[in-house]
C-alpha cells in the first residue's frame, strides 16, 4: 500500500506550450540534471452497473503503458484545496479485466462483497493521455511533476484532460506548494478538486454534480482537541466551498455561488479562532474578506428572490401587479454576476488563497493550547460570543428596521459558530435554542427584500402607487411585529452548551 499525496492543477489547453516551458524551467532551477520523459498512458476504470465501488468511495482502474499493465484500487481519501490524499494498492497484471482477489483481503471494509462485485464489473470510462514527467529532487525524496494532455472517453462523450500533478514521493510539502504557486502565477493554473475518475463518472452519466445548498454541522467527536475540531471545521468549510466552485465551473448557477459563499464564511469563522490561538496568517482572513466583497450582489438577488419565489410570502399578492412583478423578475436576472464570479475564481489571488488554506490544513500546526480538550473550551467560547449577541438584542425595549439590520452580521457569525461546534451537544436541546434565532435571521434578511420593493414601487410610479405603498408599509409593520415576537422568544431560551 502507498499513500498517494498529490497537488492537482488544471490548465487551459491553449496554455499547453507555455506550461511545458514553465515546468521545464522549474525543473532546471531545481536540478540541472533533471530529465524530461514522455509516454502514453491508457486507463480503463471499472465499476458495477449500480456503482457499488463508488458507494464505498473506491476507484478501480487498469493502467496500460506499452506492454505493461498495472491494476490499482484507490480507497476513500481526502481532498483539501487541490491536495488529494488517498491510500492506493497496485499490482502488476496481464489481463485487460481487473481481478479484485489479487489485492490483500485485509484492505476491504467489513462485509465488502468482493466476489459479487468482481462478477459484475464493467468498464465505465477510459482515459487516454500523454504524460510529460519531471522528477525533481526534494527533501528526502522527489516530487514527480507531470503534465497530462488527452481525453476522457465515456461512450460517445469525451472531455479534455489538461492538468499538472505534483506528487510527493518523499518530497517536501513546502516545495510542492512553492511549485504550485509558481504555476498559478505563470500559467494561470487553477486548483483542481475533481480527480480524473470523478470527472469520468460524471461524463458517463453515473454521477451528478449538484450544489450543496445546506450547511450541516461539522462532524466532530467529543474526545477531539481544540486543534482537531478547528482544523476539521476549516476542512469541512473548504470542501463545501470547493464542491460548489466545481458546480459553478461545470454548470454556472446562483445556487453554486451561494454555496461557495457559505463555505467561505464557515472557513473564516473557524480560521479566526485558530489565529486567535496563535496559528495561521491574518492575511488569509483579509483575502477571504476581499473574495466575499465580490459576492455582495447575492444580497440583492436573495432579496428579490424573497419577493418573486412561488413559495414565498409575497408572490401571490405581487402577482396581481403584473408590470411590477415582471420588473422585479427582470431585476433579479440583472443583478446576477456569474461571469464576474468566474473571473474572481480564476484570479491568482483566489487560487493562491486556496493553496495557502490547503497547505495550512496539511501541516496542521499544533500548540499546547490547541492540544487541550475541545468541549470545555468551545462551551466557554459559545457562552462569551452569545453574551455579546444577547446583550445587543436585549438592550432596547423595541428595535426598528435599521436596528435589526445592524445586528444581522453578529447574529449570523454566532449561528456559524454553532455550526462549527453544534455536533458536540444534544440535538434536541441545541435545535430548540437555535430555531428562534434562525427565524430571526431569516426575518431580518426579509427587511432587505421589502426595502427593495419600496424603492421599486416608487421608481415605477404605477397607477396603484398609493395602494401599493400602503400594502408594502403594512408588510413591513407586520414583519417588525413578527421579529419582535421572535426576538423575545429567542431571548427566553436556555443555551444548549450548559445542558
Amino acid at each position: 500500500m502507498s499513500q498517494e499525496l498529490e497537488l492537482k492543477l488544471l490548465i487551459a489547453p491553449e496554455k499547453r506550450d507555455q506550461a511545458l516551458k514553465v515546468c521545464q524551467s522549474l525543473a532546471d532551477a531545481r536540478s540541472g540534471t533533471t530529465q524530461k520523459t514522455q509516454f502514453e498512458l491508457r486507463n480503463s476504470y471499472f465499476d458495477t452497473s449500480d456503482l457499488r465501488l463508488r458507494q464505498f468511495d473506491m476507484g478501480l482502474r487498469i493502467r496500460s503503458h506499452k506492454d505493461q499493465k498495472e491494476q490499482t484500487i484507490k480507497l476513500a481519501g481526502r481532498v483539501m484545496g487541490g491536495m488529494h490524499q488517498r491510500p492506493e494498492y497496485n499490482v502488476n497484471v496481464d489481463s485487460e479485466k481487473p481481478d479484485l482477489t489479487l489485492f490483500d483481503s485485509e484492505i476491504w471494509p467489513d462485509d465488502f462483497p468482493v466476489y459479487d462485485i468482481q462478477r459484475d464489473l464493467e468498464t465505465i470510462f477510459v482515459t487516454d493521455f500523454t504524460r510529460t514527467r519531471w522528477r525533481l529532487p526534494s527533501g528526502d525524496g522527489v516530487i514527480e511533476m507531470v503534465l497530462d494532455e488527452g481525453q476522457i472517453q465515456a461512450g460517445e462523450n469525451s472531455e479534455t484532460i489538461s492538468e499538472i500533478e505534483l506528487e510527493l514521493q518523499g518530497g517536501s510539502i513546502d516545495d510542492a506548494y512553492h511549485l504550485a504557486h509558481q504555476l498559478v502565477t505563470k500559467v494561470e493554473a487553477k486548483v483542481g478538486s475533481l480527480s480524473k475518475a470523478a470527472r469520468g463518472y460524471m461524463l458517463a452519466g453515473k454521477s451528478l454534480l449538484e450544489p450543496f445548498t445546506q450547511m450541516h454541522y461539522v462532524p466532530l467527536e467529543n474526545d477531539f482537541t481544540i486543534g482537531q475540531a478547528l482544523y476539521r471545521a476549516v476542512e469541512y468549510g473548504l470542501r463545501h466551498w470547493q464542491h460548489n466552485e466545481s458546480c459553478l465551473l461545470f454548470n454556472p448557477s446562483v445556487r453554486a455561488v451561494q454555496g461557495l459563499a457559505d463555505g467561505i464564511q464557515l472557513v473564516r469563522v473557524a480560521l479566526e479562532q485558530l489565529i486567535e490561538l496563535g496559528v495561521g496568517e491574518r492575511q488569509l482572513l483579509t483575502n477571504l474578506a476581499k473574495i466575499t466583497e465580490q459576492l455582495q450582489w447575492l444580497k440583492n438577488f436573495e432579496g428579490l428572490d424573497e419577493l418573486t419565489a412561488e413559495d414565498g410570502a409575497y408572490h401571490r399578492a405581487l402577482k396581481r401587479y403584473e408590470k411590477l412583478y415582471e420588473s422585479l423578475q427582470n431585476s433579479q436576472e440583472d443583478v446576477i454576476r456569474l461571469n464576474e464570479v468566474a473571473e474572481v475564481v480564476a484570479s491568482a489571488r483566489y487560487q493562491t488563497t486556496v493553496l495557502k488554506l490547503s497547505q495550512f490544513l496539511i501541516e496542521q500546526e499544533m500548540t499546547e493550547e490547541l492540544s487541550q480538550p475541545v468541549s470545555p473550551w468551545c462551551s466557554q467560547l459559545l457562552k462569551s460570543d452569545w453574551q455579546l449577541v444577547q446583550t445587543a438584542f436585549s438592550e432596547h425595549e423595541k428595535l426598528n428596521e435599521e436596528g435589526y439590520l445592524k445586528l444581522l452580521k453578529p447574529l449570523q457569525n454566532s449561528l456559524l459558530m454553532g455550526t462549527c461546534f453544534g455536533e458536540l451537544f444534544d440535538d434536541d436541546v441545541r435545535e430548540k435554542f437555535r430555531l428562534p434565532w434562525q427565524d430571526l435571521a431569516r426575518g431580518i434578511r426579509e427587511i432587505t427584500a421589502l426595502h427593495i420593493l419600496h424603492e421599486r414601487i416608487k421608481e415605477r410610479g404605477d397607477e396603484d402607487l398609493d395602494r401599493l405603498l400602503e400594502w408594502q408599509k403594512m408588510q413591513r409593520e407586520s414583519l417588525l411585529k413578527a421579529l419582535e415576537y421572535s426576538r423575545k422568544a429567542a431571548l427566553k431560551r436556555d443555551p444548549y452548551w450548559f445542558a
